[in-house]
């Protein structure tokens, strides 16, 4: 994961570990086909970071299964699901806020490319993973959790499953505590979601606004940054914000949040590009597409001509904007130069994406692919436990168990080598936030070099409410009355379940059973509302 990095630290490696050299071999040769193939594979890693009770569910790796099942219950609440944050098991607010949006965004501005290369199921399932956990964490609307897990999990080397003992630090944002940073993330990954999913089950994609807009009054109340410990240092939280309501006034065209996004970030101009520190330029982008305003065009232009003609770039041809996971930043920028090329028809924007996606893909000097799984040669020692497989310290180096399908790993040095150790992280690690900007900028790229036909949308299969289900009836006997009450209240206890029906008791369909629903089945039961499920 991304810490302060230094490039000193990086000099200072040790000149004796193994490399992939500087080859002379012809480079890897890319077809329309292969950006439609490393797309898939690009979402499927997150498959290898979740977390919680049901992440064996629609999972593509048979060696992920349930894990980490008491997240939260160290302060009464039910923190489990959401995603681990690289090779640790960890879960950051601002990565998986930072993650789910830039993901859901990718489907919202290229949909068709989703739509054509059969990606869009498995894209909204796993924003759906995302958006439950977000929501799952709150306990009012002043308070949600945004953070589990100790410095210490760093101390331990082997797969989720086997990590016993719960979990003791956790952070929320609220009164004291302000978070305004991952609120905002939180609050655009809700939206988009709302604005992905309305069409396919609006029950759901309400119950996301409402909780984005929550989220939304709860950054601007408690403003500040949040706590990672020291793993992740957040500058600031206005970009964060001004992203939130930038998706807010492109659902309500309320222009009191296109003034909270002017007085957040009245200059979107940035020579970084778009990541979890950083979301101007993602502001930026879709400011223009909503406003047509020209700060925001030449925001983009301004960075695109900096990286194309002042970042320092590799004999290969990759731009090396840092030292410690650089191939995160490129596929963020390539990510950004194809939604511009989207809006303005800039021919150079697509083909500088073109030629750094092509790097990333095995177009580069080595012949190494830097997406796991994708090609023949690719990187064997990633920085990811539960990929490791090995439990403890004495075999933690050894070539990885199982492949981290779609992984984008950290990425080769200005030299344009690649060191595959498990302990050379800034290399080798990778992470949640680094495949977010790669799954679209290679969406960008099915959409604009993969010959994708038109007309095709892929059937999208909703979760709504199941007709054979009487919600509230828990023993079955086709009523809702105080003996389903009682077997909900020993369910919450603990107690046994034997013979209860507990698809009928998550009575707001949000995927969890807990105090809520035992709430609305006594709200029902005195006559407050009249139906269930019931969904707010």
């Amino acid at each position: 994961m991304k810490k302060l990095c230094s490039i000193a630290l990086v000099i200072a490696m040790s000149l004796t570990t193994a490399i992939v050299p500087y080859f002379n071999a012809s480079a890897a040769s890319i077809s329309s086909s292969s950006y439609a193939e490393a797309l898939k594979y690009s979402i499927w890693f997150y498959d290898a970071n979740k977390c919680g009770k049901d992440v064996a569910v629609d999972n593509v790796f048979s060696w992920r299964g349930p894990c980490h099942t008491t997240d939260g219950s160290n302060v009464g609440a039910d923190l489990t699901g959401g995603f681990h944050d690289c090779g640790d098991h960890i879960k950051f607010g601002i990565t998986n806020g930072y993650a789910a949006s830039i993901l859901g965004w990718s489907l919202y501005e290229f949909r068709p490319a989703f739509d054509a290369s059969g990606n869009t199921n498995k894209i909204l399932s796993t924003l759906k993973y995302f958006t439950d956990y977000i929501m799952r964490c709150r306990v009012s609307s002043d308070k949600y959790y945004y953070h589990v897990g100790d410095p210490s999990d760093h101390d331990y080397w082997g797969p989720p499953e086997q990590q016993t003992g719960s979990r003791s630090t956790v952070r929320y944002m609220g009164a004291g505590q302000g978070a305004a940073d991952v609120c905002g993330l939180y609050s655009a990954a809700l939206s988009l979601m709302y604005l992905n999913y309305k069409s396919i089950d609006p029950s759901y994609a309400e119950k996301c606004l409402t909780h984005a807009k929550e989220l939304y009054a709860l950054g601007k109340k408690y403003p500040g940054v949040g706590n990672a410990d020291h793993f992740y240092s957040s500058s600031d939280w206005r970009d964060d914000m001004a992203w939130a309501a930038m998706w807010l006034y492109a659902i309500e065209k309320d222009n009191s949040y296109l003034n909270d996004a002017n007085s957040w970030v009245p200059s979107p101009a940035t020579n970084w590009t778009i990541c979890w520190n950083d979301m101007k330029l993602a502001v930026a982008a879709v400011g223009a597409s909503l406003t047509g305003d020209s700060k925001y065009k030449d925001a983009i232009s301004s960075n695109l001509s900096y990286w194309k003609n002042s970042v320092p770039t590799s004999n290969g041809g990759l731009k090396i904007l840092d030292s410690w996971g650089t191939l995160r930043y490129t596929a963020s920028e390539c990510l950004l130069a194809l939604v511009y090329y989207k809006l303005y028809k800039d021919e150079s924007a697509k083909s500088f994406a073109k030629s750094q996606i092509d790097y990333i893909l095995g177009n580069n000097p080595a012949n190494m692919s830097y997406v796991i799984g994708f090609g023949s040669n690719y990187p064997k020692h990633p920085h990811h436990r539960a990929a490791s497989g090995y439990v403890g310290w004495d075999q933690w180096k050894n070539p990885a168990k199982n492949v981290l399908i779609g992984a984008l790993v950290g990425g080769p040095d200005s030299s344009d080598r690649y060191i595959d150790e498990t302990d050379k992280y800034t290399c080798s690690e990778v992470g949640i936030d680094y495949n977010a900007g790669l799954v679209g900028a290679l969406a960008g790229m099915v959409q604009f070099y993969g010959d994708i036909p038109t007309n095709t949308p892929t059937p999208v299969t909703p979760t709504p409410t199941n007709p054979q289900i009487k919600y509230g009836d828990l023993n079955n006997d086709n009523e809702i009355n105080s003996i389903d009450y009682a077997y909900l209240k020993q369910y919450l206890l603990g107690m046994s379940t034997q013979n209860i029906n507990l698809a009928a008791a998550d009575v707001n369909l949000d995927g969890d059973i807990n105090s809520i629903d035992f709430a609305l089945v006594k709200k029902y039961l005195l006559g407050m509302i009249n139906t269930l499920p019931y969904i707010n």
